[in-house]
């Protein structure tokens, strides 16, 4: 078996070759390795690399061509099971890219010289860079192959990839890469618009940013987490924006934040306990003193003497 680095490195780059996902059994037919070979692969490098979903048969003869997107996304259950559900039975499982890698945002302002993300035109990764026809004339990188890029793919195990199947990987993992988000949705008010004036006509995405970003505390929040809807896949469509990266980006994101409230889960769990043990302790710790407090044996007084505390009364004369 090939080294697991080189190996994960290809796996990623036939998985973007294919949209950023694909069937674990049309997957393997690109590696000589069992299905049970591969799976092992894929669940050792976790889900910051592969997302492994268990998904049913409807959603699997769908993969590849004539999908709805919005059932793609309820697939999966949105996305909860990662690499466990895929060890549940089902008719068939889906690997989807996943990485860390994102672009500079302080480079796109022209403010970073070198750092651990990638120094890409932005607009250049939409396919919207007025500079594309003559690349040299934008102050901003369209090289994919740059000291700094080539560092950065290597770190997270990307060599090998071309710029295209980089786009693809970028576009389902990097939330600069999305529409914006519509901040005055965010700010308040009710759903479905928030304090958006615009409502149905807004062209910014009507969702939860703190959802986009990974970082939403709140398990049932008030601000949507769907990205795929009837009305965001109209203007998508029109902005010739990937609607596979977004249901992908979707996929990866409904993981992502039923992860991260399981270990907000667990830590609760683990504090309540901590503090029951502690009150527990506590309590025996005192009743163990009172215990092992010894009597204190009260003297008996004489009819004429004094009770402590009390001044002696004058002798009778």
């Amino acid at each position: 078996m090939a080294a697991e680095p080189t190996l994960c490195a290809f796996l990623s780059k036939v998985l973007c070759a294919h949209g950023g996902r694909m069937l674990l059994r049309d997957l393997r037919r690109h590696v000589e390795l069992s299905e049970a070979q591969l799976r092992a692969v894929l669940l050792r490098a976790g889900p910051e690399r592969f997302l492994l979903q268990a998904v049913a048969a409807a959603a699997a003869a769908s993969e590849g061509g004539g999908w709805d997107a919005e059932a793609e996304v309820a697939a999966a259950g949105g996305g909860a099971g990662g690499a466990a559900g895929a060890e549940a039975a089902a008719e068939a499982c889906r690997v989807v890219a996943v990485t860390a890698a994102r672009l500079c945002a302080r480079y796109q302002r022209g403010e970073c010289p070198a750092c651990d993300q990638l120094h890409l035109c932005r607009r250049h990764m939409l396919g919207r860079c007025p500079h594309r026809d003559c690349w040299s004339i934008c102050t901003l990188s369209h090289d994919i192959h740059t000291p700094v890029n080539i560092q950065v793919l290597k770190n997270h195990g990307l060599f090998g990839l071309n710029e295209a199947q980089l786009r693809i990987l970028l576009l389902q993992n990097d939330p600069c890469l999305l529409p914006e988000v519509c901040l005055l949705y965010n700010k308040g008010g009710c759903p479905p618009f928030g304090y958006c004036n615009l409502k149905e006509k807004c062209t910014k995405f009507h969702v939860c940013k703190n959802f986009v970003h990974g970082e939403c505390l709140v398990q049932t929040c008030r601000w949507s987490h769907q990205l795929i809807h009837a009305a965001s896949l109209r203007w998508l469509e029109d902005q010739e924006l990937s609607i596979s990266s977004v249901v992908n980006f979707q996929i990866i994101s409904a993981y992502k934040h039923a992860k991260l409230h399981q270990t907000l889960e667990k830590k609760d769990n683990s504090a309540s306990t901590e503090h029951s043990q502690d009150l527990e302790e506590q309590g025996a710790h005192k009743a163990g003193a009172a215990e092992a407090r010894p009597l204190v044996p009260v003297p008996a007084l004489s009819a004429g003497q004094p009770c402590p505390g009390q001044p002696e009364r004058a002798s009778e004369k």
